[in-house]
């Protein structure tokens, strides 16, 4: 049983970075991506600070649904702001898109309420994955 456990860990360990390291996001100036779908909900991230995040490492993402039936323009904020780094984005993103971009009002308030916290210095950052940062 703990040689099975070792199989699925390295197997999952390649697939995640055989996956990452063939994305480059940069690749895609609109900075949308998709997300693993509910069965009721397309879902998708918007990258706000590509270019800067080249530098710092810290990427600033809102996360965007709608359900598969709703219409276009029905969509649901899931995440207003998330700071996440590099290896977690790339954990997360499954294809490029060309549209899915909202007003960032909602994203621009919940970020300036990031960079207050820890007085002054900004927020948590996710290590982790989007998905794993949403709950």
């Amino acid at each position: 049983m703990h040689i099975m456990k070792i199989i699925i860990f390295l197997i999952t360990l390649f697939f995640n970075y055989s996956v990452s390291a063939e994305i480059n996001l940069e690749a895609n100036p609109t900075g949308i991506w998709s997300i693993t779908p509910t069965a009721q909900q397309n879902r998708w991230l918007i990258i706000h600070n590509l270019t800067e995040a080249q530098t710092t490492g810290i990427y600033h993402i809102e996360v965007i649904g709608r359900d598969k039936k709703a219409p276009i323009w029905q969509i649901k904020h899931l995440a207003t702001h998330i700071a996440i780094n590099k290896p977690a984005l790339l954990k997360s993103i499954i294809k490029p898109l060309k549209k899915g971009d909202v007003y960032p009002e909602s994203f621009d308030d919940a970020l300036s309420k990031w960079q207050k916290e820890n007085d002054g210095k900004g927020g948590v950052i996710c290590t982790t994955s989007v998905i794993e940062c949403m709950k």
